[in-house]
């Protein structure tokens, strides 16, 4: 998945739980955004966030993100 989304520039939607910050850090240093799914808690939400995710999806309505 990394040398065909880095070759044609896309984006990748990865789930939440196989996103390191490796993976993060080789995607952004090819120029291509990370998205994650599904980020349903909190906890998981600081560590995405601080991993330096670009987007993530959630189904709950229980947390705002801010």
């Amino acid at each position: 998945m990394f040398e065909w989304s880095t070759a044609h520039g896309l984006d990748v939607q990865i789930r939440a739980d196989l996103v390191d910050a490796d993976c993060v850090r080789r995607y952004h240093e090819a120029g291509v955004k990370v998205n994650v799914w599904t980020v349903n808690t909190r906890r998981e939400c600081s560590r995405l966030s601080n991993l330096g995710v670009d987007y993530m999806v959630t189904d709950s309505r229980l947390f705002h993100l801010t």
